[in-house]
């Protein structure tokens, strides 16, 4: 008998090449998806088209008679296409089919990713964009790295998101970073960022226990800890979920437009805020509680206030309201609950926090970086391991604090008055300073100070002028030295540089006002307008830190001069005070006629209102001489 006919069925052909022709279609992009420097060719696609929607990706579908340009990628491995899956996410967005491609005349068979119309329908937004996609793959890779880190310290059944996004929380900066540092290197190894999570430290609230003194603050700085957590779990919603309507240029910090958002919600609903804090015991230092205990807590909060209502409600807010300038802004905050003391407080001085030298035991920077939140002594940055006693200082845009690696928060001072003001409320600490930084244009000299009296007008706009305990007036950021060092030297103005990326050693430089004292409900859209509209105009000398200054002379007698004008303020002429108008209005004018006539009606709307307040504060100095 025979032996029966064994039948072979051929493997299919190892299709090792990929068709790109959208996002793909790009060296880098190729390179950040899959770590590695693909060949490729150039090659077309008979039978199909691109669709490229207005906003949205573009994406092939069959389409008889048509064809895409593209490329052939070579070397696709088996690892390859499965990130390339996950990015396309295929069988979802996407789907990978075998074609044949043609390189001139040559026939070749590829794979290439097919749209399916339908599900990338919500994704025609105006907005989105390919560098989008990308976060969001490499954000996805983040997480699946984080899971094993989550099992080893939580588990929850029911919700099963709810581990990864605690420990996502706990190391939100490192998360960010990794993100950066992705884009920057055009790819990063997965044993480079799986290295980087596993050795970034989980906080801890062990230590108190061994530290009694610190017991009597913990709950003032589990609150911070915990309002820090849910803001950041609600700039991540808005961030994600409003994409097209939070982004900002690479040259701005990228975290501004969602920040003022979920600052905005949570004031608006802050006693909501309050009473669920208080209702899950994370208001106060519990010692049975961890650290991630408080971070589930803030996570479930964060959930119960962020509604798609709530949410539009605040986006509409901000389409309504936004201007668009072209100066570079940026703002620092200064908090203490004994205001100027701040700096020089002893070991119980001040009541709440006392003086903050508990702020890094407790984690807050990592968990307040997205607001730039760090320890000021007024002297250098100190490191994570130092205890130190000053202001809680929030610096909008500065995103690495050792290093000083910031940007500009904006170009808008509407949205820098807005996150001044939301700040203010939502810390609940007493106010204490300002600072105010213009980027200065490249190429454009500063000029002498020719009238020193405009300073003068600046002080009536952001300083602080009223009765002192023996009921004379006074400016008291000057005259209580608030802005006095040593040598009587005034910090009104200073000349500063900051680094925009870590691994670029090119600085930005910014004329920084220093002389705003920061106050609750207050609008500080008048004074952000006067520095702009004085600097595109008169572009004055910073009275210190500028290198090689030739007019030193000078700006140690208008120190004087404002030091004599702060102990005893006197009215200042209607002329000065026009002149000073006439200056603002030409820089504005200035900067209108490269913006657009919107940017021109919103200048003279403050305009009137920059002069009502200087009249109305000069008219207080009129009348505290008639009466005293």
């Amino acid at each position: 008998m025979e032996d029966e006919a064994i039948q072979y069925t051929p493997s299919p052909p190892v299709v090792d090449k990929l068709f790109v022709y959208g996002s793909l279609n790009s060296p880098y992009n190729l390179q950040l998806l899959t770590g590695q420097t693909l060949k490729t060719e150039q090659a077309v696609l008979y039978g199909h088209r691109r669709i490229h929607p207005k906003s949205g990706y573009p994406f092939a579908i069959p389409w008889s008679g048509s064809k895409i340009e593209g490329s052939l990628a070579y070397d696709i491995t088996p690892e390859i296409l499965e990130k390339l899956d996950e990015y396309e996410s295929e069988g979802n967005l996407y789907t990978r089919q075998q074609v044949t491609v043609h390189i001139g005349e040559q026939p070749v068979e590829a794979y290439v990713y097919i749209g399916i119309p339908e599900a990338l329908e919500p994704y025609f937004r105006k907005g989105i964009g390919k560098r989008d996609r990308i976060e969001e793959f490499i954000e996805k890779r983040i997480n699946h790295l984080l899971e094993d880190k989550a099992a080893r310290y939580l588990k929850y059944d029911h919700d099963h998101e709810l581990p990864v996004q605690v420990i996502r929380e706990l190391l939100s900066e490192e998360t960010h970073s990794l993100v950066r540092e992705y884009f920057r290197e055009s790819g990063m190894p997965v044993f480079i960022l799986k290295h980087e999570l596993e050795d970034a430290d989980i906080p801890s609230l062990e230590w108190i226990r061994y530290d009694p003194n610190a017991t009597q603050y913990a709950d003032e700085y589990i609150q911070l800890a915990v309002k820090f957590m849910i803001f950041n779990q609600l700039e991540e919603r808005f961030r994600h979920e409003f994409r097209p309507r939070v982004k900002v240029s690479d040259e701005y910090y990228r975290h501004t437009i969602s920040a003022m958002m979920a600052l905005k919600l949570l004031v608006s609903h802050y006693q909501h805020l309050k009473s669920a804090m208080f209702q899950l015991s994370a208001d106060r230092y519990d010692p049975s509680f961890s650290y991630i205990d408080y971070a589930v807590a803030a996570i479930y909060i964060a959930k119960e206030l962020y509604t798609t209502d709530r949410a539009k409600e605040v986006v509409d807010w901000v389409r309504e309201h936004r201007h668009i300038g072209r100066v570079p802004l940026g703002a620092e905050l200064e908090f203490s609950p004994i205001g100027g003391r701040a700096v020089t407080a002893q070991e119980g001085d001040e009541p709440r926090f006392d003086g903050f030298y508990y702020f890094y035991d407790f984690d807050l920077m990592r968990r307040g970086w997205k607001l730039g939140a760090h320890i000021d002594d007024h002297g250098f940055l100190t490191t994570t391991h130092t205890r130190t006693r000053g202001f809680l200082e929030l610096a909008f845009g500065r995103y690495k604090l050792l290093g000083d690696v910031s940007k500009p928060a904006t170009r808008d001072p509407w949205v820098l008055a807005q996150l001044i003001d939301l700040a203010i409320r939502y810390m609940e600490i007493r106010p204490h300073s300002l600072h105010i930084s213009l980027q200065t244009e490249k190429n454009v000299p500063f000029q002498k100070i020719e009238t020193p009296e405009y300073l003068l007008c600046l002080l009536l706009l952001g300083g602080d002028l009223r009765l002192d305990d023996e009921g004379i007036l006074r400016e008291m950021r000057i005259y209580q030295h608030d802005i006095i060092r040593e040598g009587n030297n005034v910090h009104f103005s200073r000349f500063n540089r900051h680094h925009k990326d870590p691994e670029d050693m090119s600085w930005s430089f910014v004329v920084e006002y220093q002389f705003p004292r920061l106050l609750f409900d207050y609008d500080y859209q008048p004074l952000i307008m006067a520095l702009k509209g004085l600097q595109l105009a008169a572009n004055p000398y910073p009275l210190k830190n500028v290198q090689d200054c030739p007019y030193e002379d000078l700006h140690r007698e208008i120190e004087t001069f404002l030091i004599q004008w702060a102990t005893h303020p006197t009215p200042i002429s209607a002329h000065t005070l026009e002149a000073f108008l006439a200056v603002i209005e030409h820089g504005l004018d200035k900067e209108a006629a490269v913006v657009g006539s919107k940017q021109w009606r919103y200048a003279q709307r403050i305009l009137g209102r920059i002069e009502e307040q200087l009249k109305r504060r000069n008219q207080r100095i009129q009348t505290y001489h008639a009466y005293s």
